[in-house]
């Protein structure tokens, strides 16, 4: 027989191991200090991955780690969620939590089949279209050359260089000095190769005009200093091609323009100046995600999909969800009111809704009660049925799930779903089988025959009729 091969330390140890390896932590969100901020409130976004397993292999503590968890923690939830933070600590145990907190927020997420958009613009209107997909193949890049749109918006989500306007003071000034100094020379050239190219544009335009051949490029190097330092002084005046240049260059994040209207705006006008610094990016307000826009959550490109209701059919619109009021609108130092969908904290609905009537009176303060002061007699708080609508991921890593107010029908649909209220109701049909009856050929014990009985054709039991009363004839 062939001799067996001998296997190296580092193999065995891999083929003995159960688990390769797990991904590093993120690093935990920021939160808010002060009254506002609580220490078992579920953070905006998962750190660590969540480690299920399968019923069977729970009840024998097989997580697929290393050793197994004790049952006497982990069988007590009926989620089996665990997330792990050490695999082999000091003690020689495996230090793990529950992650049943954003296990389970994800499983909501994806039953309310809510479409992952792009952030919209503040100050547009709350009940506008649900906004573009993130996953629409102009959107969806990366890479510089091909994030950029015919009209020059640069739609690409990630970025080598900081968004500055969410820099603090400390660290821009930390930035500038460790990363933007030192590139001070590669810089200078890189002004050259764009004013090559500036030259070059211009002749070939020229020639085109005139009639004549294309001239062969200028090379950077044919730059000569005179040109670049008057090049320099037309930056110098000319902020917004600055911008885009140095923004280019450190490939950074794009920062909204200066609202219309402003002094500066008309200062530019005056002198001729160009007015903006490239077209408006996407993630230009509040900055680029720090993961993909989508961020996991869900996968659909649209919300463009009916939904067959078991009983009544394909319905116009989407199965209602239940929110709670989180924060009334009188409550003390609140901002407005908040709602809680899913697991997420969202605005009411917006626009001419029921939510944002100045006055609640009659009729529509019975519909959404608990909305403008809390009222401790509504058992289990006030909660009312919203429509998802779409859902985007912010520069914080917050979920902002946007909501619209439904109608009546399909708050009635949602509440017979929910087994809260019946709309339609099937009538008995005069001697119908009833629910408890069992297969009729079978003969259950102690009951006659269901085929072929005096019962099946509605004659009543016979045995309880008088032999005389069936033979005398009726008049």
């Amino acid at each position: 027989m062939p001799a067996l091969k001998s296997v190296s330390p580092g193999g065995a140890l891999l083929r003995s191991s159960r688990l390769f390896s797990i991904p590093p932590p993120l690093t935990a969100p920021v939160v808010e200090s002060g009254g506002r901020s609580s220490d078992t409130a579920t953070t905006p976004y998962p750190t660590h991955q969540i480690i299920t397993t399968t019923n069977a292999s729970r009840r024998k503590g097989d997580w697929g780690l290393k050793r197994p968890l004790p049952l006497k923690t982990t069988l007590k939830t009926s989620t089996a969620m665990v997330r792990v933070n050490q695999v082999d600590s000091m003690e020689q145990v495996t230090d793990f939590r529950p992650a049943a907190d954003h296990g389970l927020t994800l499983l909501k997420f994806q039953e309310m089949n809510i479409p992952m958009v792009l952030p919209s613009k503040k100050g547009g209107h709350e009940l506008a279209a649900p906004g573009k997909s993130v996953f629409e193949d102009n959107v969806d890049f990366t890479a510089d050359a091909a994030g950029r749109s015919s009209d020059g918006v640069d739609v690409r989500w990630k970025f080598s260089g900081p968004w500055l306007a969410g820099m603090s003071d400390g660290e821009l000034k930390k930035y500038l000095a460790k990363v933007v100094r030192a590139k001070r020379p590669a810089f200078r050239h890189f002004l050259r190769k764009t004013l090559a190219e500036q030259l070059t544009e211009n002749e070939n335009k020229e020639a085109h005009d005139a009639g004549r051949e294309p001239l062969p490029p200028i090379l950077p190097q044919d730059i000569l200093k005179d040109e670049l330092v008057d090049f320099l002084r037309r930056l110098r005046e000319d902020r917004p091609q600055l911008y885009s240049l140095v923004g280019k260059f450190l490939d950074l994040a794009p920062i909204a323009p200066p609202e219309a209207g402003s002094k500066t705006k008309w200062a530019n006008t005056m002198l001729g100046k160009s007015q903006t610094v490239t077209a408006v990016s996407p993630y230009a307000e509040d900055g680029p995600p720090i993961t993909h826009p989508s961020a996991g959550l869900s996968y659909l490109r649209t919300a463009s999909f009916l939904e067959n209701h078991p009983y009544y059919g394909p319905q116009a619109r989407h199965t209602a969800v239940k929110a709670r009021v989180v924060a009334p609108r009188k409550a003390q130092g609140n901002l407005g009111p908040k709602l809680g969908v899913g697991g997420f904290i969202t605005n009411v609905p917006g626009g001419s809704s029921t939510f944002n009537m100045g006055k609640v009176r009659g009729a529509t303060r019975e519909r959404i009660p608990g909305i403008e002061q809390l009222d401790p007699k509504i058992e289990g708080g006030a909660k009312y049925y919203v429509a998802p609508v779409s859902a985007t991921v912010d520069s914080r890593g917050h979920t902002i799930v946007k909501v619209a107010e439904v109608d009546k029908a399909t708050e009635l649909l949602a509440k017979e779903l929910a087994g809260e209220e019946a709309i339609h109701e099937v009538p008995k049909r005069a001697g119908a089988v009833p629910e408890d009856r069992k297969n009729g050929f079978r003969k259950p014990k102690g009951q006659v025959s269901l085929f072929g009985s005096s019962e099946s054709y509605g004659l009543g039991n016979l045995s309880d009729l008088r032999r005389e009363d069936i033979s005398k004839p009726t008049l």
